[in-house]
């Protein structure tokens, strides 16, 4: 993804306070695209560094509260990483993958993977096409997920999923004491 990266220069603005269907039209008259539906009031596009401008400016003139550049060394999500496709496909053709004990949620779908053929298209897919986390995690609750855990450093993932729902209990697991003190 990083050489990806290098061969088609892009990157990420998170976009605060604009409805889902408004940053659209935008994305539409930037040549963006929306890679990450976050929770309410919170998406992120991706692009072009000079789309990502324009993009930017519109989104405040149609009422985002802030755009704010994310550090990252590429327009994730979107059909720029298309060259890195077949590098993780190699990757992943030489790892056996194992039927899923319990459903995977899609990234790109926010939908259910049961057996592993689809977990290894996903993977593919993931990198070209946006991500639907609120939606994934209102699948789960739905579903009837009550509990989740974000495993490495920080708390991004489980500050999100109070935005989405403040009725479920997030933990955060960020080093090996973290373990010891949930079992």
């Amino acid at each position: 993804m990083y050489e990806a990266g290098l061969r088609k220069p892009g990157g990420m603005v998170a976009v605060i306070g604009l409805d889902e269907v408004s940053l659209a039209e935008v994305c539409g008259e930037t040549d963006t695209r929306i890679a990450n539906i976050n929770c309410p009031g919170q998406l992120v596009i991706s692009g072009a560094k000079e789309n990502l401008t324009k993009a930017a400016d519109l989104a405040k003139a149609k009422g985002a509260h802030r755009v704010v550049p994310l550090a990252v060394s590429g327009a994730f999500h979107t059909s720029l990483m298309q060259s890195a496709v077949d590098g993780l496909s190699e990757i992943i053709a030489t790892l056996s993958f194992r039927e899923p004990l319990i459903p995977i949620i899609a990234n790109t779908t926010a939908q259910p993977i049961t057996t592993a053929e689809p977990v290894k298209a996903e993977l593919l897919r993931q990198l070209c096409n946006g991500v639907q986390w609120q939606r994934s995690v209102e699948f789960m609750i739905n579903d009837g997920v009550s509990i989740f855990i974000e495993i490495g450093p920080g708390k991004v993932l489980s500050g999100l999923i109070r935005r989405i729902n403040r009725d479920v209990k997030t933990l955060n697991i960020g080093d090996a004491e973290a373990i010891k003190n949930i079992v």
